[in-house]
């Protein structure tokens, strides 16, 4: 039964997209790098035309939001190669509190953003997967540490990330 609900849960995994993200950081400076390279099979969130995606990246120290940054949008595309890259301030003694939530929209000029997927990386990372991103980075500091993600809805990512509480 078990094995069933996993298979059942990866299905709903990859149906939102995937988010191909570096990490690196930089000690002697104190910088958090983040290259957001590409996401791939986004959930498409306008059927007309396509959906314009963004990814929100947002620096949560301990509970509390610090930084938030976006990439460009790039129109009529469920496979969008950013290649764009963020720095954050981040001491590293405050390291082991940051959390960094990466947030997939799609860009919408009518209304709010469509709200495609989402993964949290760091203290409070939104799972395994995420959680060993994190743990490699920290074992190779100055070296970029590049991994594929499954995106995952805002209400898992809620449930298991007090960060994922703190953004919109």
């Amino acid at each position: 039964r078990g094995t069933c609900f996993a298979f059942i849960e990866k299905q709903n995994e990859v149906e939102l997209g995937e988010l191909l993200l570096s990490l690196n950081y930089l000690p002697s400076a104190g910088r958090l790098n983040v290259d957001v390279i590409r996401a791939k099979q986004l959930l498409q969130t306008d059927v007309s035309q396509g959906s314009d995606p963004f990814v929100k990246i947002q620096l949560v120290h301990g509970l509390k939001l610090v930084k938030t940054k976006k990439t460009s949008f790039l129109r009529g595309t469920i496979d969008p190669f950013y290649n764009e890259s963020f720095s954050f301030k981040v001491p590293q003694e405050e390291l082991e509190n940051a959390s960094l939530v990466f947030t997939v929209f799609g860009h919408n000029m009518k209304s709010s953003n469509d709200f495609i997927g989402r993964i949290v990386i760091g203290q409070y990372s939104s799972g395994p997967s995420e959680s060993n991103h994190w743990r490699r980075m920290l074992n190779t500091h100055r070296t970029a540490v590049e991994q594929w993600h499954s995106l995952r809805s805002r209400a898992e990512c809620d449930r298991v990330s007090p960060a994922s509480l703190e953004v919109t």
